[in-house]
């Protein structure tokens, strides 16, 4: 039976930002989307009764008078969306805001990807991500995920609000909806029920019986997050908090203290716009529907006049909370300087350059932390190249230590010129110089010209006592590739191909963009480049058969095969996962990185639901179902009795 999944909502004024977030939904696939509406000062009834009318979503009136016993607009509307049938016959449901969007990492970014991966779950909480202004103070009625692309970071904690959750839940789970999570029935315990985060680890004795935010070793964003835009520009802010009434859906209005602790700009996140196209369009569908561009029209103009009105009753005091964040050099400053706000700690993050306010237009990118980096830490000596498909930046720290870093397939899909060189962060952290290579297609860093520039490099590599390649999957070809030209190194290459010479490997169906490049001339079989390093470490995971294949082809003295059981592709994830990644590349700048070491430290995968559900699949795959009742059994001896129960499920 096909699944279907029910999204529901209780809004107040959120009109001129109804038809993003509803395309959006529709596009990743929800099949229902239920929307309760309290007040429509600005409109929105009107428009959500034409899209009711053309089938887009059901629309439900929401005032007081539905149910005045119940406070609160939420809380009327889940108490009453837990009885549609819409809901109840539902394989899936969610409630989430009109500020809320489940942005899904994993596949193609669908929900039928992220379920793929939790097949057997009962609930799926996903963490916030907080999304700041970007530097932006007027309203406009232009795409809210265009717009505002800075955002949290997703690796440091900077305010008590930060790991909010939403979830997805099967319906059978609830007795009740609440704003981040059901209201489990009675009854339902840890042992026969499974609740899954972000990144598939199993949290259900962290939040069966409550909670609605993660804990900074909970907080997980690997498969999905929910980007949550409060701010949507100061003017908006300002409208639906600080006027007198506001205007906005929360039931206490936030203050300009909320402002300065849920406006995050610390990161650049554009990952959601992977829909652009596909929500544009659906836009543009359900525009011309009858009525609804009429509507939408008429929403935006409602809320210009009513900021204008607010800015008018407090334009002769400019020391008023709404004059004060509607002031375009305010909004510059927080954004230049994040770490002003309360519970915002400074740290690498914090931008450099602020984003200007252009109005309709999507705001220009903030300084990546490596130029912010060069202008202001202590470590300005430095420098940056560019060519037309690839980047190479440069940073002078430790004179004994560099790292050299290529960017993997994901690094390639983010078009920010804020973007940072791949592990900088940490490498910057851990005070090692560091050289990142940047890629701009999918081309495998098969350019002639970047192999003239890495040539020319060798006087720079020679300089350093420890000189450590390291790079993901095509970063990992990179890797091994160019090691020749820093004999004696080290090489840390998580997941690598050998080369993509359909060839030398005709078995290789992956990657069509890297198999269409050139692969003759220099650097084309990367285990032929590495001959000179001192250790070469290959990590893969021996059971997913490209890899194992690419891994093979990497034979000498000097090459060290570290299997990442289960991982599949994802080496490195899989080891930030269980938290030795760091570690790992610790150790093999320090030369302490050995197999037996390795192993020591992999056996924290066994925390890992990951590890678990993929030892399940493989025996099961081979028939070896006494061995995965085994497995279960084991599990529950050692008090995970909802990934057991997840593992019977399978048998």
């Amino acid at each position: 039976m096909t699944e279907t999944a029910t999204l529901v909502a209780a809004v107040r004024n959120e009109g001129p930002f109804l038809l993003e977030w509803i395309a959006y939904h529709r596009v990743i696939g929800f099949d229902t989307i239920v929307v309760y509406a309290d007040q429509t000062l600005d409109g929105t009834g009107a428009l959500l009764a034409a899209l009711d009318a053309g089938g887009a979503v059901i629309h439900v009136p929401n005032p007081v008078e539905a149910d005045p016993a119940i406070p609160g607009h939420r809380n009327r509307a889940y108490a009453a969306a837990i009885a549609l049938p819409q809901v109840r016959k539902a394989s899936w449901v969610m409630a989430l805001d009109a500020d809320e969007f489940l942005n899904i990492h994993a596949g193609d970014g669908h929900l039928s990807d992220l379920l793929d991966r939790m097949p057997d779950a009962d609930a799926i909480s996903l963490t916030w991500r907080l999304f700041g202004h970007a530097g932006q103070t007027r309203f406009t009625d232009a795409p809210v995920l265009a717009r505002f692309t800075r955002a949290a970071p997703p690796d440091r904690v900077i305010g008590n609000r930060q790991f909010g959750l939403k979830t997805l839940f099967r319906p059978d789970l609830a007795r009740a909806i609440a704003p981040h999570r059901p209201v489990v029935r009675a009854g339902r315990r840890v042992d026969n029920t499974l609740w899954l985060n972000g990144a598939g680890d199993d949290v259900t004795a962290d939040l069966l019986h409550g909670g609605w935010r993660a804990g900074a070793d909970t907080a997980a964003y690997d498969h999905a997050q929910i980007n949550h835009y409060v701010v949507r520009s100061t003017e908006v802010f300002a409208l639906h908090n600080l006027r007198t009434p506001a205007l906005g859906s929360e039931p206490v209005p936030l203050t300009p203290a909320d402002f300065d602790n849920l406006n995050a700009n610390q990161t650049t996140d554009r990952s959601i716009q992977r829909h652009a196209d596909a929500v544009t369009a659906e836009i543009a569908r359900l525009r011309a529907l009858p009525d609804v561009a009429r509507a939408h029209a008429a929403c935006v103009q409602i809320t210009t006049a009513q900021i204008a009105v607010m800015q008018e009753a407090h334009a002769a005091d400019p020391d008023h909370p709404v004059t004060r964040l509607c002031d375009p050099a305010t909004a510059q400053r927080q954004l230049r300087d994040p770490a002003a706000a309360p519970d915002t700690p400074p740290g690498p993050d914090t931008p450099a350059i602020a984003e200007p306010d252009p109005g309709a237009t999507a705001p220009e990118d903030a300084a990546p932390r490596w130029l912010s980096d060069l202008h202001r830490s202590d470590h300005r000596r430095g420098w940056y190249q560019s060519h037309r498909d690839f980047a190479v930046q440069f940073t002078a720290r430790s004179p004994e230590v560099l790292v050299v870093s290529f960017d993997n397939l994901s690094s390639v899909n983010d078009p920010s010129l804020a973007r940072d060189t791949w592990g900088y962060g940490f490498y910057a952290a851990e005070g090692w110089s560091h050289m990142g290579v940047m890629a701009f297609e999918k081309n495998w860093f098969r350019d002639t010209a970047l192999f003239d520039m890495m040539e020319k490099l060798r006087h720079l590599f020679a300089q350093y006592r420890t000189v450590v390649m390291t790079g993901t999957s095509m970063g990992a070809y990179a890797a091994t590739a160019f090691a020749d030209l820093a004999p004696g190194c080290t090489v840390l290459a998580f997941s690598p191909q050998a080369t993509l010479d359909t060839a030398r490997v005709p078995w290789e169906s992956r990657f069509g963009a890297g198999r269409k490049r050139d692969w003759s001339g220099r650097y084309a079989f990367a285990p032929d480049h590495c001959r000179t390093a001192a250790d070469v470490f290959v990590v893969h995971d021996p059971y997913f058969e490209p890899d194992r294949l690419h891994a093979q082809l990497y034979r000498g003295p000097n090459i060290h095969h570290l299997k990442s059981w289960y991982a599949s592709h994802k080496s490195a994830q899989f080891m930030r996962r269980a938290d030795i990644l760091k570690t790992v590349m610790q150790e093999a700048v320090a030369g302490t990185l050995t197999p037996a070491r390795y192993y020591a430290l992999f056996r924290s995968r066994r925390d890992l639901v990951w590890y678990y559900m993929g030892l399940a699949d493989h025996l099961l795959a081979r028939g070896h179902r006494r061995l995965a009742a085994q497995l279960a059994d084991h599990l529950v001896t050692l008090d995970r009795p909802g990934l057991a129960r997840s593992i019977r499920k399978r048998l």
